[in-house]
C-alpha cells in the first residue's frame, strides 16, 4: 500500500459537477508489538513503517536502536498493518489501549505541569546556525514532499545537519508520525547529531517533547508555535524558530551562542 491513492470523486468547477479522480493521502491502522506484547496502535501513512516504529519507540518509549538491538517484521492486511519488534533486551513498556490518531499529542496526560517537567533539557548545538540557513532548508524540504504535492494532505519533518549536509526528510499524514519517521530513518544513515528539526506546519508540545528526547536543540517550523510548546521549549533550553519564511521568523527561547547574528 502506498502513501497516495487515486479515488473517484465528483468535482465542482465553475457551476458544474462532474465525475473525476483525486489523489488522496492514505491513512492506515498500524499495530505495534514488542516481544509479542501490544504496545500501541497508530493511524499513519503506510510507507516507511519500519522507520515510524523505530522513531516512535525512541521518542515515546526511550528505546534507542543504537543502545538496544532489535529487528522488525511487518505484516499487511488490507489497510491494517502489524509491526512486530523483536529484541533480547528485557523491557517494561506500558501498553496504550486507545488508538493514537494523526492529531494526538498528550492524549493520555491531564496535567500541564507534568508535560513540561517531564521534558528533558537539551544541549547547545556544536556551532551557531543562521536563520537564513534554516529558512533555506525549509524551502528545500518542499522538494522532498511528493505526497503533499499530489494530495495537499501530508506533513513533512526534516533533520538539518548543517549547510554542507543533505537534508533527511520524511512525510506522513500525521505531524508527529512524520517526526518519528525521520528520527527512525536517522538510525540507518551515517550522520552526526542533527542541529535542528524542520517542520512543514505548526509546532506543538508533542513535537518539542520528541525533539528534546533526541537532544535536538532547535526546531524550525513554517507555522506557528503553541503556548505550551513555547513554555516547554524555554524550560528545556530549546529554541523555536516559527513562521520561518520569506526572510522573517519568530524566535522563542535561547539565542546567544546558538543563533548567528548578522549585526
Amino acid at each position: 500500500m502506498k502513501n497516495i491513492a487515486s479515488k473517484p470523486v465528483h468535482r465542482y468547477d465553475t457551476g458544474s459537477i462532474n465525475l473525476d479522480a483525486e489523489s488522496l493521502a492514505a491513512e492506515c491502522l498500524v499495530h505495534i508489538y514488542v516481544n509479542t506484547k501490544h504496545v500501541t496502535s497508530l493511524l499513519a501513512s503506510p510507507e516507511n513503517l519500519d522507520e515510524l516504529v523505530r522513531g516512535h519507540l525512541q521518542t515515546e518509549y526511550a528505546l534507542h536502536h543504537h543502545k538496544t538491538e532489535f529487528e522488525t517484521h511487518i505484516k499487511a492486511n488490507g489497510e491494517e498493518f502489524t509491526v512486530e519488534v523483536i529484541t533480547d533486551a528485557e523491557l517494561h513498556l506500558a501498553s496504550r489501549n486507545t488508538i493514537v490518531t494523526t492529531s494526538c499529542g498528550a492524549c493520555e496526560q491531564d496535567q500541564l505541569t507534568a508535560l513540561i517537567e517531564q521534558t528533558p533539557s537539551v544541549s547547545n548545538p556544536p556551532r551557531q546556525i543562521s536563520i537564513e540557513a534554516l529558512i533555506r532548508s525549509l524551502d528545500e524540504m518542499r522538494n522532498h514532499q511528493p505526497g503533499f504535492g499530489q494530495t495537499g494532505g501530508m506533513h513533512a519533518a526534516g533533520l538539518f545537519f548543517g549547510e554542507e549536509e543533505e537534508l533527511l526528510v520524511r512525510e506522513d499524514i500525521g505531524r508527529h508520525n512524520a517526526v518519528d519517521k525521520v528520527i527512525g530513518a536517522m538510525s540507518s544513515v551515517s550522520k552526526s547529531a542533527p542541529h535542528a528539526l524542520l517542520l512543514s506546519g505548526r509546532c506543538g508540545w508533542d513535537i518539542v517533547s520528541k525533539a528534546a528526547k533526541l537532544d535536538i536543540p532547535i526546531i524550525a517550523s513554517i507555522g506557528a508555535a503553541s503556548t505550551l510548546a513555547a513554555k516547554t521549549a524555554r524550560a528545556s533550553n530549546m529554541t523555536l524558530v516559527s513562521f520561518a519564511k520569506s526572510n522573517r521568523a519568530v524566535l522563542i527561547g535561547p539565542i546567544e551562542g546558538r543563533i548567528q547574528r548578522n549585526h
